[in-house]
């Protein structure tokens, strides 16, 4: 997991979001929300990309799981309640699927 910075604000997930890795991926997540919030106070504005969302890019997560979507769904929480929107981006098919199956699509504002 990175983020990217520039003219947006990209947090990129990758590899596997599952049981066996949450506990690895939360100290990274958390983190992150830490720098994003820590950046926004700073500077007096959030750092996010042009239409004001943050983008949590999934292009790299080859497997999630219901364990890998509750964690992504604490950190979208996590931002939503420091008044930061976010957005999912390039969500692969057999992602976007699973988390279709698991019932995170309405967590996610993701359409089927």
């Amino acid at each position: 997991m990175n983020t990217e910075t520039g003219e947006s604000l990209k947090t990129c997930l990758d590899g596997e979001c599952s049981m066996r890795t949450v506990a690895g991926k939360y100290p990274a997540l958390v983190n992150c929300l830490a720098r994003l919030l820590d950046s926004d106070a700073s500077d007096g504005q959030k750092e996010c990309s042009s239409n004001g969302v943050q983008l949590v890019d999934l292009t790299g997560v080859t497997d999630i799981d219901a364990c890998g979507c509750q964690l992504l769904a604490l950190f979208l929480s996590g931002l939503k309640q420091n008044n930061v929107s976010a957005q999912l981006t390039n969500i692969p098919d057999t992602i976007r699927s699973k988390i279709h199956f698991l019932g995170f699509d309405s967590e996610f504002n993701l359409s089927h």
